[in-house]
């Protein structure tokens, strides 16, 4: 048996108040943890021992919704350039993620899918690939975002199915209040995909509607979508207080101020908010202008805050899941005993895969981070091998 364990942690699960204690590794999976010092005779057996140094003992990270970094991107359909996304992920902590495409033509999102999905089931100094967010192109195009509207269209069953035939689809965001797209939600949650509204523009009573087409999260919420009113609460005021709705939240206090960060957090609580990144192209650069599509161009501002088309619109961030959880745990007051979850478990949830990781629990596969006081990531455990570390080991 392979054993491995973590001492010295500031350990944090699902089940009982944070506490300082050690961790025991079998084989990928987690074994055992317990309050204070190992047993001697346990830790005497064991050679292969990390010592955390009081840091904190998480959940691996799980982005669901990341298109790209470091100058590359879902859409380049290169699994060598996915693969530099997932070790730059693996630095910052993230131990699981979605490569998410972008709106195009039919054949350029197959072809996105393919690579992104051949990734799957590689284990290596990465992230792992869990398959892939298709973000579009079922949207609407009154609240297209950053996303070519050009491309926009509504779902039919020939190019889902393509697209299902393509590779692994976890994750797909639409805009519900077009009938087509209500249908694709029923043929998509039919195979097991989560299905989000997003980039749309429906009101309360199609929000709710979409419920019943497998809808149950919201894409990026605040952004993309139709706003709040007292008299027609829109996409927001559905995706606030229709409780089947989880919603992903891009806190890089950019797309989302503070103060809807805690609005976000007060409405939904800690189970039905997602961080996630939603990263693009440049993320990982140096401030400047770089290429988004093939007609556009995103600007980078404010090292790396900013990102903006030339129109003026958002288009990604440059965020890291660390930061996202530092941010939104700081916006909302909370603890990080509260706010843990949005950054792992709750995207489990969403994907459903949290049986087998999103928290510490026993039984589970070691998909685990070390983090200090401000989120700074010591190191990266993916199914109980090291993947980064900054040192610690």
């Amino acid at each position: 048996m392979n054993y491995k364990l973590i001492k010295n942690a500031k350990v944090i699960t699902p089940l009982s108040a944070m506490f300082t204690g050690w961790l025991l590794i079998s084989d990928k999976k987690i074994l055992n943890f317990q309050k204070g010092l190992p047993p001697a005779e346990l830790e005497s057996l064991i050679s292969d021992t990390i010592d955390a140094r009081g840091n904190y003992l998480l959940p691996g990270f799980i982005d669901e919704h990341t298109h790209g970094s470091l100058g590359f991107c879902t859409m380049d359909a290169d699994p060598t350039k996915i693969r530099a996304m997932a070790e730059r992920n693996a630095s910052h902590g993230v131990t699981a993620f979605l490569p998410t495409t972008l709106t195009d033509q039919k054949e350029n999102i197959l072809r996105a899918i393919e690579a992104a999905s051949s990734m799957v089931g590689l284990r290596g100094k990465w992230s792992k690939v869990l398959g892939v967010h298709l973000e579009g192109p079922f949207f609407n195009s009154v609240k297209a975002g950053a996303q070519d509207p050009r491309n926009i269209r509504k779902g039919t069953k020939e190019e889902i199915d393509a697209f299902l035939s393509a590779g692994s689809i976890k994750l797909i965001s639409m805009a519900p209040e077009f009938e087509e797209n209500l249908l694709a939600g029923d043929l998509f949650a039919a195979k097991g995909i989560t299905v989000a509204a997003g980039h749309t523009n429906a009101n309360y009573d199609q929000l709710l509607k979409a419920v019943e087409h497998g809808y149950s999260v919201i894409t990026h919420l605040f952004n993309g979508m139709g706003a709040f009113s007292h008299r027609e609460p829109g996409t927001i005021g559905g995706a606030l207080t229709i409780p089947e709705y989880s919603c992903e939240l891009i806190c890089d206090n950019v797309h989302s101020h503070p103060a809807a960060q805690k609005l976000a957090w007060l409405a939904k609580g800690n189970e039905k908010i997602t961080l996630i990144t939603d990263t693009i192209r440049p993320s990982g650069l140096p401030d400047g202008s770089y290429p988004f599509t093939d007609n556009e161009s995103v600007i980078v501002s404010e090292n790396g805050t900013n990102l903006r088309l030339s129109s003026g619109n958002l288009a990604g961030s440059a965020l890291t899941m660390n930061k996202a959880l530092r941010n939104f745990t700081q916006n909302t007051g909370a603890s990080l005993e509260e706010t843990w979850r949005c950054s792992s478990l709750n995207a489990a949830i969403n994907l459903g895969i949290s049986s087998d990781t999103g928290s510490i629990e026993k039984g589970k596969l070691a998909d685990l981070i070390l983090m200090d006081e401000n989120y700074d990531v010591k190191m990266t455990m993916i199914e109980g091998e090291i993947v980064f570390s900054k040192g610690l080991v």
